[in-house]
């Protein structure tokens, strides 16, 4: 299996337990911390995603070497964007998940508050995550995630390669 094949099983395993988790196991649990496990999910399905899509160009060497790092890899993507027509409107969604994620993670206080989690930095910059971000954030993730097969599964057949 090729690399970037190997991308796609990842990121559709991840999005499947980030729908899961917050389809199936908050509304049991209806611990909102929960939510931090679906968003974790969601970005490494995005990550996992971005790399589909790179691994793909590099393997047949359409883009050079690259490093596996998130904003990196959003900045390699956005000519490859242009160039399959792939909305540009994903850019600022990738970046979105990125800084709700560094904010979750670089927070010093998290609290939950009307079944939003909460996080708060030293200078009590607050950002929160709720059930029906989470919800939006899972259905633009399956959108990018449709595209990016499509786009790869098109020019595999184009390419001989299936």
């Amino acid at each position: 299996m090729e690399k970037y094949q190997q991308c796609k099983v990842e990121s559709q395993k991840s999005m499947k337990l980030a729908d899961h988790v917050l389809t199936m196991t908050y509304p049991i649990v209806q611990d909102p911390k929960v939510l931090k496990v679906v968003l974790n999910n969601v970005y490494e399905s995005m990550f996992k995603t971005l790399g589909y899509l790179l691994n793909y160009e590099r393997y047949y060497k359409d883009i050079p070497p690259f490093t596996e790092n998130y904003s990196v890899m959003v900045e390699i993507a956005k000519p490859i964007f242009i160039k399959y027509k792939i909305s540009s409107g994903y850019i600022g969604f990738l970046y979105e998940i990125k800084e709700t994620v560094d904010s979750q993670k670089q927070s010093d206080v998290e609290f939950v508050r009307k079944e939003k989690v909460v996080f708060a930095s030293k200078d009590y910059d607050l950002n929160s995550i709720s059930v029906k971000e989470l919800k939006e954030y899972i259905a633009k993730a399956k959108l990018f995630i449709q595209d990016v097969s499509r786009v790869v599964e098109e020019n595999e057949r184009i390419n001989g390669k299936r």
